[in-house]
């Protein structure tokens, strides 16, 4: 009596056991490697002159910190001399109709500015009726709304090769370096000139 009792505990743990393993396993959903999504860029370049129109309309004198050199100046500007200063960074349209085969775009949360950034780098050789080089975009998280805008280009002026960057905090201020790039490989900050509409922050 005793060994039947054995022989049928040994037989309840063993379907038991078989019983678990016969469980499906907890499906986790996972990201497909490949992203066949058509990628469409952020509307940098409309962004932009909404930007320039909202300058426009602005009942303020724009501040101007220049610094050429070690010599730093400061000037009160009209808003009709504040376009053709920032005009060039718009003047090359940035959407994925004409960028999408030379540029490759990167999304991830960076903590650090706490924001979500867009990484635009180019991918292959640009022609020369491209002069950027490469451009970021960073999104307010609770809004949704672009904070800030990175712009790197490159051009060439009086036989020079020079990298200009703009830097666009949203609704406050702007920032253009001029960097002169020198045939023995090393390089210079030659200007700065930054605008300042907000004096509230």
């Amino acid at each position: 009596m005793k060994k039947n009792l054995f022989c049928i505990a040994v037989l309840c743990i063993v379907l038991s056991c078989n019983n678990k393993s016969e469980q499906p396993e907890t499906v986790v959903d996972k990201k497909p490697e490949t992203d066949t999504v058509k990628v469409t860029f952020l509307p940098v370049t409309s962004f932009l002159k909404g930007q320039l129109w909202i300058l426009d309309s602005l009942p303020v004198t724009f501040l101007q910190v220049k610094t050429v050199g070690k010599k730093t100046d400061s000037s009160w500007l009209k808003r009709e001399a504040v376009r053709p200063i920032l005009q060039p960074f718009i003047s090359q349209e940035i959407n994925a109709d004409n960028l999408t085969p030379y540029f490759k775009q990167t999304k991830f949360n960076d903590q650090t500015v706490e924001a979500i950034t867009f990484t635009y780098d180019h991918i292959t050789t640009l022609p020369d009726s491209i002069n950027l080089r490469h451009w970021d975009v960073y999104i307010q998280p609770e809004t949704g709304k672009i904070k800030k805008v990175y712009l790197l280009k490159q051009l060439n002026k009086e036989g020079k090769k020079y990298t200009q960057q703009l830097t666009w905090q949203t609704d406050q201020w702007a920032k253009i370096v001029t960097i002169l790039n020198k045939p023995d490989g090393s390089s210079e900050v030659e200007s700065e000139t930054k605008l300042v509409w907000n004096f509230n922050e």
